[in-house]
């Protein structure tokens, strides 16, 4: 891939609450130009574009993808619009950093791969999934200390994001047909996706789920974040995995939007055979000379990544622009993004059979 220097012009696809992340981040990386915005409701395109200082807005993403000479696109819609103007995108030979989930299922996520196949050899384009976990600069210190071997052979993790209420009532959350799922789909590609990066991608034996609907089809369940119409909700409000690999290796992974437990977590536990590890705050289980000790690293050894207050989605862009100028691989890999969408479909395939699903090898 050519290395570039000119400013990239990027165009945003999809201007919910999701995209002011990205236009921040690219705000934020050297030598961008902010050049359109596209939504099917043009009112808001145009206030997108006022508001951040876009040259110009569509209604139309093949009218945008055709016409507003960009280079780089983020595609910010709802997961049901996905896969078309991603793959639009990269047939025309821009650069796409893709929301997450990828897509509605793994099927959809793989067209998604599939498409920048055809074209990465004569384009030069890349494809990225918005993981943004994986920037966090307690996670970028835990992946250093695991591949350096401190945490020794790593064999099980824990992930969990487990809300007491916390159902997204707005938008197309709870609609199966328009979102693919509940929380799995939304919060727990996160931890799942951080979990398989620190795991080294192993290849998949096995996954096992179970997912529950409790809350959503009932009236009057308390909700800080709004109600919802039960008649409409159907997707799970909790899921639960245990997904083995072939090295031997299993993940543990619980989300909730919805769950009867003492307080909102969000966690990631790493064990090794040479320690164990908290992803917040970063913590690490070990035995040294005849004892067990803990090492809490302190905030301000990792504000190397981005500052303390920097978010993980604008680092996530910039480090996406520094790829795209440099002509490197980003950090989020296509076919990694792929195996998020193929477990998320394997949980809910298990859930309603009952059985283990198999991967082949």
């Amino acid at each position: 891939m050519t290395r570039i220097t000119r400013p990239l012009r990027v165009g945003i696809i999809g201007t919910g609450g999701i995209a002011g992340n990205h236009i921040e981040g690219y705000q934020k990386a050297e030598g961008v130009e902010l050049v359109a915005t596209c939504d099917v409701v043009e009112s808001r395109a145009i206030g997108m574009k006022e508001k951040y200082g876009f040259r110009t807005h569509f209604t139309s993403w093949e009218e945008m993808v055709k016409h507003a000479d960009l280079d780089v696109v983020s595609v910010c819609t709802p997961p049901f619009a996905h896969v078309e103007p991603a793959i639009g995108a990269l047939e025309a030979g821009l650069h796409v950093m893709c929301e997450k989930p990828m897509a509605l299922d793994a099927v959809q996520a793989k067209s998604m791969v599939d498409a920048w196949h055809k074209v990465r050899d004569t384009k030069g384009n890349l494809l990225s999934v918005g993981f943004q976990s994986r920037f966090g600069r307690n996670a970028q210190q835990l992946k250093r200390f695991i591949d350096a071997g401190e945490l020794g052979e790593v064999y099980y993790v824990r992930a969990a994001y487990l809300r007491r209420r916390g159902v997204p009532a707005w938008g197309v959350f709870t609609n199966k047909a328009l979102n693919g799922g509940g929380p799995m789909i939304d919060v727990g590609v996160h931890v799942l996706d951080l979990s398989l990066w620190l795991m080294g991608h192993p290849k998949i034996q096995s996954v096992y789920g179970a997912s529950f609907c409790k809350f959503g089809n009932r009236p009057g369940v308390f909700n800080p974040w709004g109600a919802w119409d039960p008649a409409k909700f159907d997707v799970e409000d909790s899921a639960f995995a245990m997904i083995r690999f072939e090295n031997g290796a299993a993940l543990q992974l619980e989300v909730s939007w919805a769950l009867n437990l003492p307080k909102s977590v969000t966690e990631t536990l790493v064990c090794g055979t040479d320690g164990g590890a908290r992803l917040e705050p970063l913590t690490l289980f070990q035995e040294r000379h005849g004892t067990i000790i803990d090492v809490v690293v302190p905030e301000k050894a990792t504000e190397g990544q981005g500052g303390p207050s920097e978010p993980n989605h604008h680092l996530q862009i910039v480090a996406w622009i520094e790829s795209i100028r440099a002509g490197t691989a980003p950090l989020v890999l296509p076919e990694q993004a792929l195996q998020v969408s193929q477990i998320v479909d394997a949980v809910y395939r298990s859930s309603e059979t009952g059985a283990s699903v198999a991967f082949s090898a």
